[in-house]
């Protein structure tokens, strides 16, 4: 998130490693409370400032590390939508990433690859040592959760974006959340599948989806045909 190359990659706009050791030093300090916030106001200028660094968290970083984070190029997350998650003939079964890589705004992607696994899992069991329908049953379960929870990911490209993907997508997630369904609390729950937080999302993920074909840089060229 650090990288100068677009503003939503580099919100603090770190240029420097001085820039990124204290953009990090300041992210680890423990919140102040509304009450050391209200006195900071009030007393401003009154000997409060000094008293404000009391308990500061102060952190030593390898400065080698540092240059090589701030020379890095900017990375790219990746959107994975697969219409299997297996191969039978070679008995091969992905899980995780390599079967729906996703963004990480909703911090999703380790959880998702646990569900994934725990349905194949499940498939071998219940298919009692066919290998085959095992990994039949797992594409034809875990493929749509996958597909679901990668597209609601799809809202850093509307929440991030111009002022018109932000018109258009913060009142539906305020509306969700006034409905009690707020998204980002739904995808942590247990008793709901990201089929169904889809649903709920469906044209919230529609406007995603169109910014995201406006902002995305394919893998390949889809004029190119693969071997």
């Amino acid at each position: 998130v650090f990288w100068n190359d677009s503003c939503p990659q580099n919100p603090k706009g770190i240029e420097t490693i001085g820039d990124l050791t204290r953009a990090m030093t300041q992210a680890i300090q423990p919140k102040a409370s509304k009450w050391n916030i209200a006195a900071n106001v009030l007393f401003s200028g009154f000997g409060q400032n000094k008293a404000s660094n009391t308990g500061e968290i102060r952190v030593e970083f390898d400065d080698d590390e540092c240059k090589r984070f701030v020379e890095s190029k900017t990375r790219r997350e990746n959107y994975i939508k697969l219409d299997r998650y297996h191969d039978t003939a070679s008995r091969i079964a992905l899980v995780g990433d390599a079967a729906h890589g996703m963004y990480s705004l909703l911090g999703q992607g380790a959880a998702c690859g646990f569900l994934t696994a725990s349905i194949l899992a499940k498939s071998i069991q219940k298919a009692g040592g066919d290998i085959p329908t095992a990994l039949e049953n797992y594409s034809a379960v875990a493929v749509p959760e996958g597909h679901a929870i990668a597209d609601l990911n799809l809202l850093p490209h509307a929440i991030f974006g111009s002022l018109v993907a932000k018109l258009l997508s913060v009142p539906l997630l305020l509306l969700n959340a006034l409905r009690g369904k707020l998204l980002l609390k739904r995808v942590v729950s247990d008793d709901v599948t990201y089929q169904q937080i889809y649903r709920e999302n469906s044209l919230l993920v529609m406007v995603c989806r169109y910014f995201w074909k406006k902002d995305r840089v394919p893998f390949f060229d889809t004029k190119t045909k693969l071997a």
